[in-house]
């Protein structure tokens, strides 16, 4: 008797694990984890590299976002752009035309950095580069590793990924609207980021629960007298700010992550800038209030909290080693007051074009004095590893290694001890195309142009 008890027991007690099994892997929101966070499994088996590189999609996965295992989603590899409004993606399924060896300038963020509502060139980081191409002798090479419904916790595991890039700068951009809410939910409802969790009174259901995206009901449409109409959307916008004990515990995780990303990046002699996108709300705040719009108090109170929010993060960002903080709020606000729109006439809350342009350049003004400029065309000292340094002919095309002392010095360079030419890395010149040995006497080809 006391067996078969104990069997009956023990049949009830794996049931119910597998029950509960059943219903994580495929109703999981029953169990109070949102469909959203639903995790792929990490595979315990190695795959072979190039399947591994060039695998398919799950058949079951749509659109361009696809479930991950470390960052809840990512973007579809291999991406053809779409009406030019999403795309193209690289192989790792980022949003540039490649991926490079090396790069001057890393981005990370997430839909507001990736671009959401202009082509790729229109993009933030893309005019960021036209702007810096404007200083330097090469236009930088700046890739870009930003994707929708991403947050801190995502910025923090490509931080390390964007090392293998051996980048002077890395750019990091927090998004006000909802980085707080999707860094909250990532650590308390993932294992692996858990030792991420800064308030361990709370659960993953202290989150707030609100429409997305949000209902006509909570709509704000306006109008300004410069004819600029938009719609605000402040209810969505206020559940990331409004000092609730998620959203306090997505700040804290940001600003940690912030601390962590700063020193991986002083580990390897990178800079990091970085910045905090505000909301379309925010942006216009100024402008509203010069108008003399009959405000809603939930609009009211997101300006509020969402500008509290933004001061005591960018305080510390701006605290850390080895950083700098660039504000892009105040450049937006000011842009802004003009009749050009910065944003769409819908409830879409990543801007257009115009206010694209405005947050490229003003990261770039803070980006220049810490962007070494690259290899201009002429002789340069070109380091080895043994720490000696091999003179090298810098071209508009590429560059060249002269064969032989003795060729270099017929071709009119006069190299003494008193010479003194550029000194550059590897890593200077990795983006220029290696043109081959001169072995020949042509000073009006390879010769100084003085």
């Amino acid at each position: 008797m006391k067996k078969e008890w104990l069997l009956l027991v023990a049949t009830v007690i794996v049931t119910i694990m597998l029950a509960i099994g059943l219903i994580r892997l495929f109703v999981p929101q029953l169990l109070g984890i949102p469909v959203d966070l639903q995790m792929v499994q990490l595979e315990k088996t190695l795959p072979p590299f190039y399947d591994g590189v060039f695998r398919h999609p799950d058949p079951d996965e749509t659109g361009f976002l696809l479930k991950d295992p470390v960052t809840s989603v990512r973007n579809r590899p291999f991406l053809v752009s779409r009406q030019g409004l999403a795309g193209p993606h690289d192989i790792l399924g980022f949003r540039n035309r490649q991926v490079p060896n090396v790069a001057d300038i890393v981005i990370i963020g997430d839909s507001q950095t990736y671009g959401t509502n202009v082509i790729l060139s229109a993009n933030w980081p893309s005019q960021m580069r036209h702007t810096l191409k404007k200083k330097y002798a090469r236009e930088p090479v700046v890739y870009a590793m930003a994707t929708g419904g991403w947050g801190a916790i995502q910025y923090l595991d490509m931080a390390d990924k964007a090392m293998a890039f051996k980048p002077r700068i890395l750019v990091v951009a927090f998004y006000s609207g909802n980085d707080p809410l999707e860094s909250f939910l990532l650590a308390y409802n993932t294992q692996q980021w858990q030792w991420l969790i800064p308030d361990h009174s709370i659960t993953a259901s202290d989150a707030p629960t609100f429409a997305f995206p949000a209902p006509e009901s909570e709509w704000w449409p306006v109008e300004f007298s410069d004819g600029t109409k938009t719609i605000f959307t402040p209810y969505l916008r206020h559940g990331a700010n409004d000092g609730n004990l998620a959203a306090n515990a997505g700040y804290a995780i940001m600003e940690k992550v912030a601390r962590l990303i700063s020193e991986k990046a002083a580990q390897n002699g990178v800079h990091t800038v970085f910045t905090i996108i505000p909301t379309k709300e925010l942006v216009y705040a100024e402008k509203v209030r010069q108008n003399n719009l009959d405000v809603p108090d939930k609009y009211l109170a997101l300006i509020r909290d969402e500008e509290k929010n933004i001061h005591q993060l960018a305080s510390t960002l701006a605290q850390l080693p080895n950083t700098s903080y660039v504000d892009v709020t105040s450049a937006l606000q000011e842009a802004a007051m003009d009749a050009r729109p910065l944003y769409p006439q819908n409830i879409n809350g990543h801007p257009i074009t115009a206010g694209y342009r405005v947050i490229g350049e003003t990261v770039s003004t803070t980006i220049n004095p810490h962007l070494p400029p690259k290899p201009a065309p002429g002789l340069v000292a070109l380091s080895q590893e043994n720490g000696t340094y091999e003179p090298i002919l810098i071209t508009e095309k590429g560059w060249w290694h002269f064969i032989s002392m003795e060729i270099l010095h017929a071709n009119n360079w006069k190299l003494n001890k008193e010479t003194r030419v550029p000194a550059f890395g590897d890593r200077d010149i990795a983006d220029l195309e290696y043109l081959g040995v001169i072995d020949r006497i042509a000073p009006a080809e390879f010769g100084p142009h003085n």
